[in-house]
């Protein structure tokens, strides 16, 4: 384990944290639990950076994009920032026009989170949620584990309240198996889904589920991201997906493959319903396992509900391998 001081934020001293096994290495910081490398061993065997990042903390301070971080406690987008719970409205706050999005303002991406046990191939980092932050009830006790084995990066999540909550975690890495230093025009992505939660003009689910054949939405058979962008007659016109896949089958399976053009390839595994894909980065797709967005308000969605005394435990795996 590897440890080294990445800067301030208000006074508070953030690290950098290495982990690694023989074929990847990891750097990930306090603040927000981010990730801000990905080192995977290459065809010629050298390592290539697989993720975006930042070199300084003040960046990272002022980052809109989520780089590599840990978002919550909502990942994703609550209409107008509301929600029900057990008779009571909840508002929270609203940081994307009049809706909420990955937590608020000052998410679990902003804040310093507390080391709670590393070694040399993981780390797990721990944050208490105080009841009212960013407008959600509750005290809610988070613990994130970053584990590498092999050419793997697994993370795991950890939650549990002291009173009824809703709850969605996710990991905003921007991925790109090239190395990205190049653009995302050469990937192609495989996705097990045969369904999208339709959105409105500014991204809102309202329970409508679409079927991905004779769509773009179709990554059944695996396909550049660049092409059959959203062409207006099931979303608006905006260029890049930003899309919530209905992830076929259930318990921990694989999902997804982000096929490269220089040899490695990345599979994704997890437990969770859904994936969000967001290509509107030129270097680098944003693949976020997740609960649906705004399942708060959407009765046939998976429950984002956790009770008082019931434990949160999902888990997304990032596999690198290299082409036979």
């Amino acid at each position: 384990m590897n440890l080294s001081l990445f800067g301030y934020a208000n006074q508070t001293p953030v690290y950098k944290h290495t982990i690694k096994s023989e074929n990847i290495q990891v750097d990930v910081i306090d603040l927000g639990c981010i990730i801000t490398d990905v080192r995977v061993r290459n065809k010629s065997g050298n390592f290539t950076s697989v993720v975006l990042g930042y070199d300084t903390l003040e960046k990272y301070l002022n980052d809109q994009d989520y780089y590599g971080a840990i978002v919550g406690r909502f990942a994703n987008r609550i209409e107008n920032g509301r929600f029900t719970l057990n008779g009571k409205t909840y508002q929270v706050t609203q940081n994307e026009g009049n809706h909420a999005l990955h937590g608020g303002v000052n998410g679990f991406n902003k804040r310093v989170w507390t080391v709670d046990n590393q070694t040399e191939n993981s780390i797990t980092f721990a944050y208490l949620s105080a009841d009212g932050e960013e407008g959600f009830p509750a005290n809610l006790s988070v613990k994130v584990t970053y584990k590498v084995t092999d050419c793997k990066l697994c993370i795991e999540y950890f939650a549990e309240s002291d009173a009824d909550t809703v709850i969605s975690l996710t990991n905003h890495s921007y991925f790109n198996v090239d190395g990205v230093e190049n653009t995302i025009d050469n990937l192609k992505l495989f996705i097990d889904a045969n369904y999208v939660t339709a959105t409105d003009q500014q991204l809102i689910p309202h329970g409508e589920i679409l079927k991905v054949s004779n769509t773009c939405f179709d990554f059944n058979n695996a396909r550049h991201l660049l092409k059959g962008k959203p062409d207006g007659k099931t979303l608006p016109e905006r260029g890049c997906f930003d899309d919530n896949f209905v992830l076929n089958g259930s318990g921990f399976r694989k999902v997804a493959t982000l096929f490269g053009s220089k040899g490695l390839n990345l599979d994704v595994y997890t437990d969770q319903p859904g994936m969000q894909v967001y290509s509107g980065n030129v270097n680098a797709v944003a693949l976020e396992t997740q609960n649906f967005p705004n399942a708060v308000n959407c009765n046939n969605f998976p429950s984002a509900i956790l009770k008082k005394g019931e434990k949160y435990n999902t888990k997304t795996e990032y596999k690198f391998y290299l082409d036979k």
